[in-house]
C-alpha cells in the first residue's frame, strides 16, 4: 500500500466519521424531543425495558453487520447515558416553567 493509497483510505474514513457525527446530532434531535414527552407527561428518563429491548437489537445488528457486538453495546451505553443526562435536565427545566 502506498502513501496515495492510504491518504485515500483515511478520506473514506473521514467522509464515514462526518456521517456519523451528523446521524448522531439528528438522533439527540430526536430523543430531546423524546425529553420534552416525558417530562409533559411526568415519565422517568430511564426506560429499563426498553433499554433491554434496544440491547439486544443492537448485538442483533451487531452480529448482522460482522461488527463485535461489545462494540456497539459500548458505544449505545455512551449514547443512552447521555440521553438520560438530557432528559432528566429537560425535566428540571419543565418543572420550573
Amino acid at each position: 500500500m502506498d502513501d496515495s493509497e492510504l491518504a485515500a483510505l483515511r478520506v473514506e474514513i473521514d467522509k464515514i466519521d462526518a456521517h456519523i457525527v451528523e446521524l448522531l446530532a439528528q438522533r439527540f434531535n430526536i430523543t430531546n424531543q423524546v425529553g420534552v414527552l416525558k417530562a409533559q407527561k411526568k415519565l422517568s428518563a430511564i426506560d429499563p425495558e426498553r433499554e433491554a429491548r434496544q440491547a439486544q437489537r443492537y448485538t442483533e445488528l451487531a452480529n448482522e453487520f460482522g461488527v463485535k457486538p461489545q462494540v456497539v453495546q459500548n458505544l449505545f451505553r455512551s449514547i443512552i447515558d447521555e440521553v438520560v443526562i438530557n432528559h432528566r435536565a429537560i425535566a428540571v427545566q419543565t418543572a420550573f416553567q
